[in-house]
C-alpha cells in the first residue's frame, strides 16, 4: 500500500471529519487510487484542508471551496504550497450569489473546530442565528461545466446545502461530468430538509446508486 493511499485513508477515518459508513470509506479510496497527475477533483467545503491536501499527493488537480473568512485563510496556510490546488473563498452551491454563513454557538471558544459545522441555514440545530458572515456562492452546474474536463470525484460537506446543490446536478444532467459524488447529509440537525433529503435517497438508489454516496459520514 502506497503512502498516498494510507494517508487518505486516514483522513477518510479522522475525527476531524466523522467516520463514514464501510462503504462510503471503501469507495473514496478505491476512487482515489485510481487518480492520477491531470484528474479534476472538487472538495466542496475544504475546511482546514485535511482531504484537500490528501487529495493533492495524488498529483490531481483540487479545485477546493471554503467560504468562512477565517477558515480560508487557515486554509491557505495549510495546502497553499500545493501547485495543482486552486483555492476558492467561496460555497459551492445550487446557484451564484451571496448568502448568509451561520456559525456555530461555540465558534469563538475554538474557530479551528467548530469552523466544520458553519452552514448556510439559520435553522441548523447547532448554529447562532446572530453570528454570520456574508459570503459568496457558486453554482455547481456553472462551475463543473466551464470546467471542460470531467470530474472525477466530488465531495461536498455543505452542512445542509449538499440538497440543493444534489438536486440541481440530478435536474441539470450534471451526472455525465462527475464521476463520484460523496456527500454527507444533515437533516437530522435540519429537518426541514428531511423530505427533500428522503426523495435524493429514493432517486439515488433508483438511478445512480454506483455514483453518488450520501453516508459520508
Amino acid at each position: 500500500m502506497t503512502m498516498n493511499v494510507k494517508l487518505l485513508k486516514y483522513h477518510a477515518y479522522s475525527r476531524w471529519f466523522g467516520r463514514p459508513s464501510w462503504n462510503a470509506s471503501y469507495l473514496f479510496g478505491r476512487a482515489c487510487r485510481r487518480l492520477k497527475p491531470g484528474d479534476i477533483v472538487i472538495d466542496a467545503g475544504a475546511n482546514l484542508g485535511e482531504i484537500t491536501s490528501a487529495l493533492a499527493k495524488t498529483g490531481s488537480t483540487v479545485h477546493a471551496f471554503e467560504p468562512d473568512p477565517y477558515t480560508f485563510e487557515r486554509l491557505r496556510k495549510n495546502v497553499g504550497a500545493f501547485k495543482n490546488v486552486h483555492l476558492y473563498q467561496q460555497a459551492l452551491a445550487d446557484q451564484s450569489g451571496t448568502a448568509k454563513l451561520y456559525r456555530s454557538r461555540k465558534f469563538s471558544s475554538d474557530p479551528d473546530f467548530w469552523s466544520q459545522s458553519s452552514s448556510l441555514y439559520a435553522d441548523k440545530s447547532n448554529i447562532s442565528k446572530d453570528d454570520y458572515t456574508e459570503v459568496e456562492q457558486l453554482s455547481v452546474v456553472d462551475f463543473v461545466r466551464g470546467l471542460g474536463s470531467p470530474v472525477r470525484i466530488l465531495k461536498i460537506d455543505v452542512e445542509g446545502a449538499e440538497v440543493p446543490m444534489l438536486e440541481s446536478i440530478l435536474s441539470c444532467g450534471l451526472m455525465n461530468k462527475i464521476d463520484m459524488i460523496f456527500a454527507e447529509t444533515h437533516e437530522k440537525k435540519i429537518p426541514q430538509l428531511a423530505e427533500r433529503t428522503r426523495a435524493l435517497r429514493e432517486a439515488i438508489k433508483r438511478d445512480w446508486a454506483n455514483k453518488i454516496n450520501l453516508d459520508w459520514h
